[in-house]
């Protein structure tokens, strides 16, 4: 048996080779697509910032930066201290490795705070944004809006593209996460939430709350 796979490598390792570098041209590409988006030109908006699937919506109380899981569990955010102006609902959006892995700005305003922070790379499946590795990117438009760059098990790479002080349009390209992860968005409770549980959404196009 061994001696017949041999035999079939040698006579074969043109074509095997091939479909190889075939997979890894059609990997590269699904890895490194990054579509054009249909941007809404509307005011009072807040768009996704990731492709991927909404897995969580909690509320973050501004007094102890702190939300509670389905679970019950609470999650404490220190780093967030000071940042929130009220009340928060925070949208927490999975991407898998098949999902476009550019992060866009959710609304247009003045990035006044980039925040990285090391930590763990577990499984972003889960409630991990005050455990693994993160990017936080506050936005400051007619209201502040932040945006949560997480790190997986898989995924332990995360790029920014943006610098405090530099100014965006809805829709920008801020960032990406290689390989697909978790990304979330924290914005005021002035505003509607238009998205629930389980719904796919698109970065930069997918309306995710707006203004009441």
């Amino acid at each position: 048996m061994f001696l017949t796979f041999v035999v079939f490598l040698k006579r074969n390792y043109v074509l095997l080779l091939s479909f190889f570098l075939i997979g890894i041209i059609i990997f590269g590409i699904i890895f490194y697509r990054d579509p054009e988006r249909t941007i809404p030109k509307e005011e009072g908006f807040i768009v996704s910032p990731a492709d991927g699937k909404v897995i969580s919506i909690d509320k973050i109380h501004s007094d102890a930066v702190q939300y509670t899981t389905k679970n019950g569990k609470k999650i404490f955010l220190p780093e967030l201290e000071g940042m929130l102006e009220g009340n928060c609902t925070m949208i927490s959006i999975f991407m898998n490795i098949l999902d476009v892995h550019v992060n866009r700005s959710p609304i247009s305003g003045q990035v006044t705070d980039i925040i990285y922070i090391s930590g763990k790379h577990s499984p972003a499946f889960g409630s991990v944004l005050s455990e693994n590795e993160r990017n936080i990117i506050v936005i400051q438009g007619e209201e502040k809006v932040i945006t949560i760059q997480i790190a997986g098990t898989v995924a332990r790479r995360i790029e920014c593209y943006v610098t405090q002080g530099q100014n965006l349009f809805i829709g920008d390209k801020i960032g990406r996460i290689k390989l697909g992860s978790q990304v979330v968005v924290i914005y005021p409770d002035s505003f509607l939430t238009r998205v629930k549980i389980g719904d796919r959404v698109k970065a930069g196009e997918t309306i995710i709350a707006e203004i009441t």
